[in-house]
């Protein structure tokens, strides 16, 4: 793992796509993305679903949930998505992290990442992004 350097922050993201089929047309729980090793050392800052299909189904809503760790590890991070904010070119929902410190939202090495769904009501149409911010120092090789 490479060792933090100074001065500044440096901010990365990293893209999930969340499909319709098999994800947010499930009413079940339903583990999207299991125990992902992120790369680098950085604090997880906050949580975007971005949509880029116009969404439908009535009363649909889904909680996407990014967790430290394996399925059933610290949420850090949820995302509602929901018919009224399932929107075409909206802003998108956006989440602070719910880490009590930075600590707890930190990142290094040996730390999984994973995405959940918890049981919701479905989509018939829907999909977007969940775009992850982290702030990080710069990275040198050791």
């Amino acid at each position: 793992m490479p060792r933090e350097t100074f001065p500044a922050f440096v901010r990365t993201t990293l893209d999930f796509r969340i499909p319709l089929t098999g994800v947010l047309d499930q009413a079940g729980a339903i583990t999207y993305l299991l125990s992902y090793v992120i790369p680098f050392k950085a604090v997880l800052e906050r949580v975007a679903y971005i949509p880029d299909v116009a969404g439908a189904g009535a009363s649909a809503t889904q909680a996407i949930s990014v967790r430290k760790g394996n399925a059933t590890g610290t949420i850090l991070a949820t995302v509602t998505a929901t018919l009224a904010l399932h929107v075409m070119g909206a802003a998108g929902i956006v989440t602070p992290v719910a880490a009590a410190t930075d600590e707890a939202a930190k990142f290094v090495d040996g730390d999984t990442l994973s995405i959940t769904k918890a049981a919701g009501t479905v989509f018939s149409a829907a999909g977007g992004t969940l775009q992850l911010t982290f702030r990080q120092r710069p990275q040198g090789r050791a």
